[in-house]
């Protein structure tokens, strides 16, 4: 990919960041989002716009810099914020999608790429892992926020000139990252020497999939033009203790987890099936939960 014009929404969050870094090396980024920038961010290949995705005035500023392609990672990603605040969860990542494709609707043509959620969106899985035709039945604010936002761009632009596709990663790790997920979590709690809570007895599982792999099957995604809805994955169950143990290993962390009751809007189990998305991309280069967190690990220079 080289010389494309791409905005990217949620640009300073986790994914965004990592998505900007590898892609403004060649490419002109335009980064939407509400948190402040720091001065050394821009670059001549990187412009910043401090808006919220909901605000009117993004449609003349997507028309302004007539992007190549959009990638939309904005959005509040917290399940249990979804829970304590359903409607400012479904404002941001409903109606934020909503003006966001409405506003492509003034271009000629780009690509577009939505970030779903792959545990959140299928909900208490049926059999696993759980592929593409698995039905939909999120139990929580945020799953259902990820739903509407699918429906959305599937009802508004499945008959446009604009091509999309809907991706659907797996639990995303990874240096940096300072969001209420579990490994930072985890990761926190023992470099602070603190007890770590595991919500349950420890045997719930997910897949979780490494940021700069994911990174680089977006980067294909996009170069490719590939129009899907995929799951991306490792399609590999990991249980919340194998975490735990790992993580106790190599901080050299001595206490024993707290356990406390599941909490609600939260799956159990489920890991994704990721044939599909290694058939399109040909990726299947996927880091291993072990030397992902040592590369935690050697960022932080412990």
């Amino acid at each position: 990919m080289y010389k494309e014009k791409i905005l990217i929404t949620g640009g300073l969050g986790f994914v965004g960041q990592n998505l900007v870094e590898c892609l403004s090396k060649e490419n002109k980024i335009l980064v939407i989002d509400v948190k402040k920038v720091e001065k050394d961010y821009i670059s001549k290949n990187i412009e910043y716009k401090k808006i919220d995705i909901r605000d009117s005035k993004l449609k003349n500023i997507i028309k302004d810099f007539n992007p190549d392609i959009v990638i939309h990672c904005a959005a509040q990603t917290s399940v249990i914020e979804s829970i304590n605040d359903p409607k400012t969860t479904k404002s941001i990542n409903v109606n934020g999608t909503k003006n966001i494709i409405d506003s492509l609707k003034e271009l000629e043509s780009c690509f577009f790429v939505f970030i779903s959620s792959g545990g959140a969106i299928y909900g208490n899985p049926e059999y696993l892992p759980v592929d593409e035709n698995h039905p939909l039945n999120p139990i929580s604010e945020y799953g259902f926020s990820k739903f509407e936002g699918e429906k959305i761009i599937e009802r508004n632009l499945l008959e446009s000139n604009i091509k999309y596709a809907i991706l659907r990663p797996s639990n995303i790790y990874g240096p940096g990252q300072k969001t209420n997920n579990v490994i930072p979590i985890f990761f926190e709690r023992m470099t602070l020497n603190k007890q770590v809570i595991i919500y349950g007895d420890g045997s719930s599982s997910r897949d979780y999939i490494f940021i700069y792999d994911l990174v680089e099957i977006i980067k294909t995604i996009c170069e490719k033009k590939i129009s899907t809805n995929a799951n991306v994955s490792t399609n590999k169950e990991i249980k919340i203790m194998e975490i735990f143990t790992i993580l106790k290993e190599k901080l050299f962390y001595q206490l024993e987890p707290k356990f406390e009751p599941i909490r609600d809007g939260e799956v159990e189990k489920i890991y994704l099936d990721n044939k599909k998305i290694k058939n399109l991309t040909g990726f299947n280069k996927y880091t291993s939960l072990e030397k992902g967190i040592e590369e935690i690990i050697n960022s932080q220079n412990l």
